[in-house]
């Protein structure tokens, strides 16, 4: 932060932990908001803070491995956040045109520079097209649509097609995964038994 406020500079950083002793709640976190905010020294000396900065906290859970619709649906759901840090979009709107989002169906994000859509719900995604169908964009609106395939609902978006960037969800995401996780071992069963 402080070489970003000397130079100029877009650097950014990613703290990850597993909060052993409250580490990153009671610590961590609290620190480097003062540090963004401003607080008073040991001497009692102002230290302006370096408010061009900003700072998210996020929990992670544990999905499951298999394709189960319920994990498949629990991973979409939990990647927002991911999904945020990716765009770097983290200002969520609660209209989308004149019309209020659903946090469990569907999320919106727009930072001024770029928006995102995350859907959660596939029998929402006519709704949405409406919606982006009567909605002046200024430029394509990122779409994380949930999918139980790689298709990202292109023939349900085709009226606004000119307004989306579609990804499926959470394929994509599995995709990362397996490039990156070990394969799963095949589960040894014992013989069966010859029983006569």
């Amino acid at each position: 932060m402080q070489l970003n406020a000397e130079d100029g500079g877009h650097r950014r950083c990613i703290l990850v932990t597993n909060n052993e002793n409250r580490i990153c709640e009671e610590v961590t976190y609290e620190r480097n908001k003062r540090v963004i905010q401003g607080y008073v020294n040991a001497k009692g000396e102002e230290v302006p803070g370096l408010t061009r900065n900003n700072l998210r906290y996020y929990r992670t859970g544990f999905v499951g491995r298999s394709r189960s619709m319920r994990n498949m649906r629990k991973l979409t759901t939990l990647a927002t956040d991911m999904l945020c840090i990716k765009e770097d979009i983290y200002d969520e709107q609660t209209v989308l045109g004149s019309h209020e989002t659903r946090r469990e169906e569907f999320r919106y994000f727009d930072n001024g520079e770029r928006e995102m859509l995350v859907i959660y719900r596939e029998e929402t995604i006519d709704e949405v097209v409406d919606i982006l169908y009567t909605t002046e964009v200024p430029r394509p609106v990122k779409v994380y649509v949930f999918s139980p395939s790689e298709d990202p609902w292109e023939g349900s978006f085709e009226r606004v097609q000119e307004k989306v960037e579609l990804c499926a969800l959470p394929q994509a995401i599995y995709n990362a995964y397996r490039r990156i996780l070990p394969k799963e071992r095949d589960a040894v069963v014992g013989q069966e038994e010859d029983k006569r």
